[in-house]
């Protein structure tokens, strides 16, 4: 598992202000590296239920990375930051457990059946045996 450094909480996530609800899923300062290179540098967002968001930015500009890390795929491999998703600390599990979480990343190379919805898309690659 991945060695994250942050601060030790009380609560099981960090506090609402005020008096919005939670957001549902935070991610918090997050520092993640391939190798030496330092590739996502202090992303923060909070994500509200029922919130639709995008994440937008240039080719390079570490989309895929911030997602790669968000899902806990060994790389790029984060060195700091917290993750939370419904009380749940993402930051300290493995990426198998982020998914039994609901955590997922679909890549973007569009392994797609063009003529099927997304929702059977992803139905379809759960019918193949994981390998590894």
């Amino acid at each position: 598992m991945s060695e994250v450094h942050a601060p030790a909480r009380l609560a099981a996530r960090p506090a609402a202000t005020g008096h919005a609800p939670p957001p549902y899923f935070s991610c918090l300062n997050l520092h993640a590296y391939y190798g030496q290179s330092y590739v996502v540098q202090g992303v923060s967002f909070d994500v509200h239920e029922g919130e639709i968001v995008a994440l937008l930015g240039r080719n390079g500009a570490g989309k895929t990375s911030t997602l790669r890390a968000i899902a806990r795929l060994a790389d790029p491999h984060l060195k700091r930051g917290e993750i939370w998703l419904d009380n749940q600390a993402l930051h300290r599990m493995s990426a198998w457990q982020a998914a039994r979480n609901g955590v997922g990343l679909v890549p973007e190379d569009r392994r797609i059946i063009g003529g099927l919805t997304v929702e059977e898309n992803l139905q379809l690659a759960q019918i193949e045996t994981p390998r590894g």
